[in-house]
């Protein structure tokens, strides 16, 4: 049972949870965090740490929250790991309180910020194989 970041996250991004994560299982993408459930050990530790009740455990989500456990899957191959704290965005107390986000999730960075994970780092530059980081995204 892997740990799961809800809709709470989305557009406050605090990291917090990254500080605390003994194996590095959270992504960050342009205005949340996730969780990688295959990487994810079930230590709890990044539950306590978040500020705004973001993280459950994925047998205790609540019923509106439920899609996040394979957004969490899905997002954290595309976005890049985060390893240390960072600042949270500016207007992140804004959102805290701020119910029904999902439609404010971004997925892909804006032009000029791809900062995703692709494998082999570039998304459309081609290694030896004549492969680009997004082809062998896919592949995974």
């Amino acid at each position: 049972m892997a740990y799961v970041v809800t809709e709470a996250c989305i557009k406050c991004k605090y990291t917090d949870c990254v500080e605390v994560c003994p194996v590095d299982c959270f992504y960050e993408g342009p205005n949340c965090l996730v969780i990688d459930p295959d990487e994810c050990i079930d230590c709890t530790l990044c539950v306590a740490e978040c500020p705004v009740n973001a993280i459950y455990a994925e047998d205790d989500l609540p019923e509106d929250q439920r899609q996040f456990s394979a957004l969490n899957a899905e997002l954290c191959k595309v976005f890049k790991c985060i390893v240390e704290k960072k600042d949270p965005p500016a207007d992140a107390d804004d959102w805290k309180e701020v119910k029904n986000k999902l439609h404010l999730l971004e997925k892909e960075f804006p032009p000029g910020e791809d900062e995703r994970n692709y494998p082999g780092g570039s998304r459309d530059e081609k290694d030896e194989d004549g492969l680009t980081g997004l082809d062998k995204l896919l592949m995974r």
